[in-house]
């Protein structure tokens, strides 16, 4: 790296302190919710609704089917074979 003068290191220094002190200030101004595709939220949502939906549809399915008061599944007639 070649030697640089007084004056191009104070510009360096200074231009140095101007981005990092506009980061400051835009940082301060940044919104506070994640980073990310604005659709990916509501579309997280969706998806975790209808899963607890069909989780309770199928939970609702199995305890009618396995309660003394549900109506039980039809049992399989037997014939014998005549050969």
């Amino acid at each position: 790296m070649p030697e640089l003068r007084p004056e191009e290191l104070l510009e360096i220094e200074a231009d140095r302190r101007r981005r990092i002190t506009a980061a400051f200030r835009l940082g301060s101004h940044a919104a506070p919710g994640a980073a990310g595709p604005p659709w990916l939220g509501p579309l997280a949502a969706g998806v975790a609704i209808a899963v607890a939906i069909a989780m309770i549809v199928g939970i609702v399915t199995l305890a009618q089917h396995t309660s003394p008061g549900g109506t039980p599944t039809p049992s399989p007639i037997v014939r014998p074979s005549s050969r």
